[in-house]
């Protein structure tokens, strides 16, 4: 193997390896605070590239699988009304970003987050909203375009970790 492929396997391993927990978030105790008291949250997926799609990951898919795992682990899901008649508007923004530019390989860097975006106003002059990010996950890599779809894992495993600090934030 040259030495060009070797060190772009050794990258790539290093990234799927460190990729096993997430490599940054939101996450603080005053992160997690808000949560409390979100009776549910909306759900808005991203769009994704036609490329990324052939591929076999699907919007629609993974829109369907987030608001599967949140209602199984018991989190209301709201429909974009109920979203904007909730206090805050909270909703959980996913967002897949695969670079797909002509490389010398099928190899693209990809970065997810999962963000949770509320209302909120300015201490300063409460009359002043905004939408702001109060939680979040997400994580950086790189993967083989014939494995693209194995990126829904990773969203999987960034909602868990959401399900884990809403559900420790709103016990049951």
């Amino acid at each position: 193997m040259n030495r060009k492929k070797w060190l772009m396997v050794l990258v790539v391993t290093v990234l799927t390896l460190a990729l096993q927990s997430p490599l940054f978030a939101i996450n603080g105790k005053s992160n997690r605070a808000t949560l409390r008291g979100l009776s549910g949250v909306g759900v808005l997926i991203e769009q994704l590239a036609p490329e990324i799609e052939r591929e076999g990951l699907i919007k629609n898919q993974l829109q369907i699988e987030v608001e599967l795992k949140l209602k199984m682990a018991g989190i209301k899901v709201l429909t974009k009304e109920e979203c904007l008649k909730a206090p805050g508007e909270p909703y959980l923004y996913v967002n897949v970003n695969v670079n797909i530019a002509k490389t010398e390989s099928d190899i693209y860097p990809y970065s997810i987050d999962v963000l949770l975006m509320q209302k909120v106003s300015l201490l300063r002059d409460p009359k002043q909203t905004t939408y702001a990010v109060t939680w979040s996950t997400g994580g950086v890599g790189s993967i083989e375009k014939s494995i693209l779809s194995q990126l829904r894992t990773s969203v999987e495993e960034m909602v868990d970790l959401f399900i884990k600090t809403y559900l420790s934030e709103n016990p049951k």
